[in-house]
């Protein structure tokens, strides 16, 4: 009886000090999330608007070379192009193209900033602009970010991203206005390995 007692409360001691048990802090997320230095992965993205019936769905490729580099290549149903790279943001959407510097366009770079903070795991970047709140454990967290700034808050009024381990696997864009954009990442790496299986 009392090896049994021994034996469970070793069990559930080990459960409690498992990392993936634990509470997940803000520090070793963004240490998880810093770790890979390039990233590739497939997207759908889902918008949620008011004045339309039915969602728009889109979908594509997406790419990030650390430190400063994050692409996304909308494929489907029409092509697109935006691509940061440091200061520099450059988009091409029908036909047209586009150059700016974010450092002149500060609301937009708030809405950067939320997706390379997090695929370069810097805190840093992200409590600069906002407000944040994570909740879960490694293999399966949320972190509810809040801009700081009433502006952006007009436009956006919070970021949600999804997560198990070191990947990101949703962002979630809540805008002032109820209508909301819902995007699923997936490795590359994890899909050519399904395909491989069948």
């Amino acid at each position: 009886m009392r090896r049994a007692t021994a034996l469970g409360l070793c069990a559930a001691a080990l459960l409690v000090l498992s990392p993936l048990a634990r509470a997940l802090d803000m520090a070793t997320l963004m240490q998880n999330l810093g770790k890979h230095k390039e990233r590739h992965g497939r997207f759908v993205e889902t918008r949620y608007l008011a004045v339309l019936n039915k969602p728009l769905r889109s979908s594509g490729e997406v790419r990030y070379v650390a430190p400063d580099l994050f692409e996304k290549k909308t494929l489907e149903p029409a092509a697109d192009l935006m691509q940061v790279n440091g200061d520099r943001l450059y988009m091409e959407k029908d036909g047209r193209k586009y150059r700016m510097l974010l450092s002149k366009q500060p609301q937009a770079a708030v809405f950067v900033d939320a997706i390379a903070g997090l695929l370069k795991g810097d805190a840093a970047v992200l409590e600069r602009n906002y407000d944040y709140q994570l909740e879960g454990k490694a293999s399966k967290w949320t972190l509810t970010l809040v801009p700081k700034e009433q502006k952006v808050r007009g436009m956006v009024s919070k970021i949600i991203a999804t997560g198990d381990q070191n990947q990101l696997k949703t962002i979630e864009y809540v805008q002032a206005d109820g209508d909301r954009s819902v995007m699923v990442v997936e490795p590359l790496m994890q899909q050519q390995a399904a395909t491989q299986s069948k």
